[in-house]
């Protein structure tokens, strides 16, 4: 039973895009083959082809695998060769690219490509490699899932979001204790008997009250700058939480400015994720 417009329309631009072998719209058509088993393997390739280019090729390797099942197209072979090169699989590729050689009805210009690669496969495989896409290629979410256990097994902990919240927290007590102490020396003067009262004998001398004075605002002035770097430490450690970023210093992306005030410190921060 002839395919249907859609079907043979989309092989050909599937057979570009992904650079693997096809089986063609003539041998979909046997009239041999039902017309559920046409529509099936249609269905199987065009799904194989769809993981082959999202990389998934275990999934593509599945679907290749169950459509030459149904009909034992040579083409097919090659697909599955693919896609274990893909994979990095020395054996099982030069194994389906052997056969797809050997098929009779195999696509000539497959025959070309599978030989150039059964070359370099076997080169590699008497050199102990592995192809160039193993170590790159994605897996399926299963196999993702099972490496991502292994790798985060092994993998580092990720200290400096810590060390930078850590900081931030000690930094903005040593800030609050200053501060603290300035208002403190204030409360001296302020808290004195008589102060503003000038029917009332203040029993402070005037050099003693400028001295409490000074030394509050100097303490003022730390315990600010203090508290405005505690806190910026502390947006930049949650920043470095949020993003999974790392370093020693600030990320680009977060900033913080201080600057100093008759009242203390301002101290400002901006962020972008």
């Amino acid at each position: 039973m002839p395919t249907s417009p859609h079907v043979a329309k989309a092989i050909p631009i599937l057979v570009l895009a992904l650079g693997v072998a096809l089986p063609t719209a003539a041998r979909a058509a046997d009239p041999d083959a039902s017309t559920g088993d046409s529509a099936r393997i249609a269905e199987l390739n065009e799904t194989g082809a769809r993981a082959y280019a999202e990389r998934h090729y275990r999934t593509a390797i599945e679907k290749f695998v169950e459509a030459y099942a149904i009909d034992h197209d040579p083409n097919l072979l090659f697909n599955i060769a693919r896609c274990y090169e893909k994979l990095g699989d020395l054996g099982a590729a030069i194994e389906k690219y052997e056969a797809f050689v050997a098929a009779p009805g195999a696509d000539t210009e497959g025959r070309i490509k599978a030989k150039a690669s059964l070359v370099e496969l076997q080169q590699l495989k008497e050199q102990g490699g592995v192809t160039p896409q193993q170590a790159a290629a994605p897996t399926d979410g299963s196999e993702a899932s099972a490496a991502g256990s292994d790798g985060d097994a092994g993998s580092k902990v990720n200290i400096w979001p810590w060390v930078t919240l850590g900081a931030g927290v000690v930094v903005t007590g040593v800030g609050a204790t200053f501060y603290a102490l300035g208002v403190s020396d204030h409360a001296q003067v302020t808290g004195a008997a008589g102060y503003g009262d000038p029917s009332v004998v203040y029993p402070m001398t005037r050099s003693e009250a400028q001295s409490y004075v000074d030394s509050g605002n100097t303490k003022k002035l730390i315990g600010g700058i203090g508290l405005g770097l505690g806190g910026a430490l502390i947006a930049t450690g949650v920043v470095l939480l949020v993003t999974g970023k790392s370093g020693s210093s600030t990320p680009e992306t977060a900033s913080f400015t201080l600057a100093p005030s008759r009242e203390g410190v301002l101290a400002g921060y901006s962020g972008r994720f």
